[in-house]
């Protein structure tokens, strides 16, 4: 660190030694682009530039983490770890010991980033919109934080590594991120209206890209910065949101739909083709470029499933009550809410903040005494918890009864069946099975990976407690196939990325995430070992950042 309370870089210009390696590197993430829907409108000639660059390069699938969601998935790619080693699986952690959760950030990562690799060998970074990047790490450059900030509106100059370069570009294209489409998906015209606002952001981000890029360039004497990564998040938005008025096979496809909503997907996928050639053409010729994304898109089925209920079915669960209403309420209400700032306002009359009232939505109404196994009921990181005496607070089952429990949790799990005959769970394993590395033991004790029904991810979703007459899966009909709070939503996220370059030392054959990082570095001509010795202090959130996040998830879907 610099002493006299400087920055540990120079604000948006060279760091002291001169870069040695060799760049420019730019990387365009387009977060959730599933390859089979890009080979389709390649084929098809809706996506002209990353058909000529794939044409003259290297195209290939690119394997994601377990589970296949945002905050582990840009987390492994950035250090080149896996989660068992970086230690982040999801937006929530359970607390060790404690049935309650908290909001995880950067700052609970190992492990360092290629940006702060880059920066310190001397080369100028750029970073916009990758998930799991607030709090903002310094740079040798700018770093503006992804859609996990506690954002109210939109980014501020708060979310970005340089506050005053930030200021200057957001004056002239507007925040890089606005918070104001409410992808929970509640009201009924929202299908109809919210393509535009993706477009919109498609838009705003490519210029707030150009500025950047011109910036620094200026800042730097002429040259591009060494390596730029700037992720889009709309690809993703839309197939969650979409898939079932793209794809007519969908089990949840509707077939009034509007020519505009059949259209969404192509016309944004179209939007972040053109954006990503415009963007490329601000770089000099000589910049190697790289198309990729976190994980793949899919289509849901027309059923979700409960958990909870499964492990209570299996008698490895017992409620004491309705504990979790009150608590899921509250908490609905606060977090449905929007602007973000009347969920604040809620928090601070109600006393407890967001993470106390998740965690009492999760875990409220559990008879612990006579529980072996709980789960969360998070679809974006389906697992379940045995309830360890000595490690969780009022444990039931002995130390030398783990494993026979562990067994019996996995066997209730692949047991579990659709009225069709077909397994719910294509894979439930002991976490070690899964994970290396010190940070595995914040991992469920059972991760578990849903099964795909004729083709299309089953949801899982909050057991509704308060109607017992509903079993662990439940069929879906109607408004309910559009998605939405408990229906999960229609379309889902899939393991396999695409990673598409244009530069022989940038080719990925066969490859998962983890090997992105040591890829980039070595064509920049820097040590490619991952150093996960970086390990930094942990930044807690306040109350009102709590509310501003839990909300944002909320408004993404990511929370049920």
């Amino acid at each position: 660190m610099s002493s006299k309370g400087e920055p540990p870089f120079p604000r948006g210009r060279r760091s002291r030694a001169p870069f040695r390696g060799r760049g420019p590197v730019l990387v365009l993430g387009l977060d959730g682009a599933d390859p089979d829907l890009i080979d389709s409108l390649c084929a098809s000639g809706q996506l002209p530039h990353l058909d000529a660059w794939r044409r003259r390069g290297h195209a290939a699938r690119l394997r994601s983490t377990v589970p296949p969601v945002s905050f582990p998935a840009w987390s492994t790619f950035v250090t080149g770890l896996g989660p068992g080693h970086h230690g982040l699986f999801d937006f929530t952690q359970k607390a060790p010991g404690a049935y309650r959760v908290g909001f995880v950030n950067a700052s609970h990562r190992v492990g360092a980033s290629i940006f702060q690799r880059v920066s310190r060998a001397g080369g100028r970074v750029l970073a916009l919109g990758l998930p799991a990047t607030f709090p903002p790490e310094p740079v040798n450059g700018l770093l503006v934080s992804g859609f996990d900030a506690p954002v109210s509106l939109g980014t501020t100059p708060r979310h970005a590594s340089d506050p005053g370069l930030y200021r200057r570009i957001a004056a002239r294209t507007g925040p890089f991120l606005r918070a104001d489409l409410d992808e929970s998906a509640r009201d009924p015209g929202f299908h109809e209206r919210a393509v535009d606002r993706l477009l919109e952001g498609v838009e705003r981000k490519k210029r707030f890209a150009l500025d950047a890029v011109a910036e620094l360039r200026r800042a730097g004497g002429g040259p591009a910065p060494e390596l730029s990564a700037i992720v889009f998040s709309e690809s993703d938005t839309v197939a969650h949101h979409y898939w079932r008025d793209h794809d007519p096979d969908s089990p949840r496809h509707d077939p009034s739909a509007s020519e505009g909503r059949k259209r969404a997907v192509t016309r944004v996928y179209a939007a972040l083709d053109a954006a990503c050639a415009e963007i490329r053409a601000a770089f000099d010729e000589d910049v190697r470029c790289v198309v990729m994304s976190d994980h793949g898109s899919g289509g849901a089925a027309a059923r979700v499933v409960h958990l909870g209920r499964r492990l209570a079915e299996s008698g490895l669960l017992f409620r004491s009550g309705r504990g979790d209403g009150l608590a899921r309420g509250l908490r609905d209400r606060a977090l449905g809410a929007l602007p973000p700032g009347a969920a604040e306002r809620i928090f601070r009359l109600t006393r407890p903040a967001a993470a106390r009232l998740e965690s009492a939505a999760r875990f409220g109404g559990v008879d612990w005494r006579r529980s072996a196994a709980f789960s969360e009921e998070a679809n974006t990181q389906p697992g379940v918890w045995i309830n360890l005496r000595g490690r969780e607070a009022r444990g039931s089952v002995s130390a030398g009864d783990y494993e026979r429990v562990r067994d019996e949790v996995i066997g209730c799990l692949l047991d579990w069946k659709l009225p069709s005959g077909d397994p719910v769970v294509a894979r439930a394993r002991r976490r070690e099975e899964v994970y290396t590395g010190s940070c595995r033991v914040r991992a469920p004790d059972v991760v578990v990976e849903l099964a795909l029904d004729r083709g299309y991810a089953l949801s899982l979703v909050p057991t509704p407690w308060a109607e017992p007459e509903i079993g662990s899966i439940r069929s879906l009909a109607g408004p309910e196939l559009a998605g939405g709070r408990g229906r999960g939503m229609n379309g889902t996220h899939r393991p396999d990325g695409v990673w598409l370059s244009d530069a022989p030392d940038l080719a990925l054959r066969a490859g998962g995430l983890e090997d992105a990082a040591p890829l980039l570095l070595r064509a920049l001509g820097l040590d490619p070992e991952p150093d996960p010795t970086c390990r930094g202090a942990p930044r807690e959130y306040g109350a009102a950042d709590q509310a501003r996040v839990a909300a944002r998830l909320r408004a993404l879907g990511y929370l049920e």
